[in-house]
């Protein structure tokens, strides 16, 4: 070979693996909005993109169907149950995904609870009263130690779990209810009444917590739900919040969001008033996407699925709908 062909040929051969490279980093990298479970196939979505520019994806390869699925506010993990019942943790950053059988899990499992970074989670079976928690989610998952929920307090009807591994839940009666919280030992203690609390969600970080009261429409926010529990209202009929049935808050801690009939109520927590954002849907509830201030409203796979995005100027955006042919893949 010609000497002087020799410095060109490696400098090409170089450039086309910078090039390859580079694609694949773009591929690895492609921003995912957050992933979706499709209850009549049985399956997990990835949606692709940023809001207002996102796609939903063909189902992801695992090796069963799944009838229920958890996902972490981070979109790198899922905590699903197979049709035997069996508790399982799929890992979304790799693909394909994989899954990873929880030994031990809680039997009778009805579902699971995940921090606002995916940091810490739990198992709950609200009609056996016990809560499991779950450890290295990230890493290798395993099981931990099993709470025994306070008995004779009514039925369970919200749970959550803060980023610390502090337990709310809310037990409705027949007139009222009630909100309990676990210390870092397990031991609960009830810490205020509500009169039909329909969702419970913390703040990143922290044990500060909120609690949407669809009975009472109102939102309420708790600093410190096992030491301080000062308890303020954010949001009222008097705001014309009603059925207050979702509730969450942005990543940064400035906004709580709020699902309603119709839409999402935008609450600013330092200065503003409620502002409403219609989505033209009937929300099913409020799940944390990427970037820390989108949810998702639905999960209807066969109509594009809504999604809102909250902050100073917060607007409802569409991801669309799968093709027929798409929902069974």
């Amino acid at each position: 070979m010609n000497s002087r062909c020799t410095p060109l040929l490696l400098a090409a051969l170089l450039l086309a693996g910078s090039a390859a490279q580079a694609s694949n980093n773009y591929l690895v990298q492609s921003p995912v909005l957050g992933h979706v479970f499709n209850s009549e196939t049985g399956t997990l979505h990835r949606i692709d993109g940023i809001p207002g520019a996102s796609s939903i994806g063909d189902a992801l390869a695992l090796d069963f169907p799944i009838a229920r699925a958890a996902i972490s506010p981070s979109q790198d993990y899922a905590i699903v149950a197979d049709g035997d019942g069996q508790s399982w943790v799929v890992n979304l950053g790799v693909s394909p995904p994989t899954a990873v059988l929880l030994e031990g899990a809680l039997a009778g499992a009805e579902g699971a609870m995940i921090s606002p970074t995916g940091a810490r989670a739990a198992l709950f079976a609200p009609s056996s009263g016990a809560i499991q928690l779950l450890h290295d989610l990230a890493g290798v998952p395993a099981t931990g130690e099993t709470l025994s929920l306070p008995a004779g307090v009514g039925a369970w009807t919200a749970f959550a779990i803060s980023d610390r591994g502090v337990v709310l839940a809310a037990a409705a009666q027949a007139n009222a209810g009630a909100l309990y919280a676990s210390d870092a030992g397990g031991d609960w203690s009830r810490i205020g009444a509500l009169t039909s609390g329909s969702d419970l969600a913390f703040f990143a970080g922290s044990n500060d917590a909120l609690v949407a009261d669809r009975g009472a429409n109102e939102v309420l926010m708790i600093r410190d739900v096992v030491a301080r529990r000062q308890t303020s209202v954010i949001a009222s009929a008097a705001d014309d919040l009603h059925s207050p049935l979702g509730v969450g808050a942005t990543s940064d801690g400035r906004y709580v969001a709020v699902a309603v009939p119709g839409g999402v109520a935008s609450i600013p927590l330092y200065g503003g008033v409620p502002r409403y954002t219609e989505c033209a849907c009937a929300p099913t509830g409020l799940l944390p996407l990427a970037g820390g201030s989108a949810f998702q409203l639905t999960n209807d796979l066969n109509s594009p699925l809504r999604v809102v995005e909250v902050g100073a100027d917060s607007r409802s955006l569409f991801v669309p709908a799968l093709a027929a042919a798409d929902l069974t893949r």
